[in-house]
């Protein structure tokens, strides 16, 4: 896993993203599946700019995040400046006092490519849970996207913030069918589409998934699926995972 978004990707990022997501909803549906549990700490992995961040700490609840970007914490920093971020890697990490409860958002799982990350990072939340805590976390559903991609090469979404308008031309290659790997390739664009002026390029090797993949990883690991959800979001098909460390 590699840094994945530098300095200027990450500034594109937070600011395309706060048209592609209502934060506020999207803090809303993690919170009132977190609440079910009434967990005292929480971690975010995928934590990235901070925007749900915001929205935990407004409301005075103990959180944490955690990502592997830097220039994404340097952002979420700003934005919250009591709040602790943590650098670190899904796969490998400890924490110094174990939490309730543990978030994955943003499908940071698509950057789990080989069954190896699967593993280490469901063996890692495991470790990191307080008895009975909770895992929640989305996947790209691969049953889905898979054929929406064979009939769509290019997708192109737009956002607009601050003035101006941003544009992510995207182009997906299946590389890999044994594990669902797709190459994904992104132009950005301010204002219009133009090849002469493209503000940045992103390129990522990233991993679908099948709901019955997932629920056997969960089961592997002593997680309990406590609820299953398909949600659809800005730009796939997903299923939310709410599973609890069994003992």
């Amino acid at each position: 896993m590699i840094n994945l978004y530098p300095d200027e990707m990450a500034e594109i990022y937070d600011a395309m993203y706060q048209s592609f997501i209502d934060y506020d909803k999207e803090y809303a549906f993690y919170n009132n599946l977190l609440q079910k549990n009434e967990p005292k700490s929480i971690l975010e992995i995928g934590s990235g700019t901070g925007n749900i961040a915001k929205r935990f700490i407004e409301n005075h609840q103990n959180y944490r995040g955690l990502d592997f970007s830097t220039s994404m914490i340097t952002i979420a920093q700003k934005r919250n400046p009591d709040c602790e971020f943590l650098h670190g890697d899904m796969r490998d990490f400890n924490l110094e006092k174990k939490a309730d409860a543990i978030i994955i958002t943003s499908r940071s799982t698509s950057y789990l490519i080989t069954n190896n990350d699967i593993n280490d990072t469901f063996n890692c939340l495991y470790n990191n849970l307080n008895p009975n805590g909770i895992i929640i976390f989305d996947f790209i559903d691969a049953n889905r996207y898979i054929p929406f991609i064979k009939e769509n090469k290019t997708v192109i979404h737009s956002a607009r913030h601050k003035g101006h308008s941003y544009l992510r031309k995207s182009d997906w290659e299946i590389s890999s069918h044994d594990n669902f790997i797709l190459e994904w390739t992104a132009k950005y664009y301010k204002d219009k589409i133009d090849n002469t002026t493209i503000i940045a390029n992103d390129y990522s090797t990233v991993r679908v998934f099948t709901l019955n993949e997932i629920q056997l990883f969960l089961y592997l690991h002593n997680f309990e699926i406590q609820e299953i959800i398909d949600r659809k979001t800005y730009a796939f098909d997903t299923f939310v995972i709410v599973a609890k460390k069994k003992s």
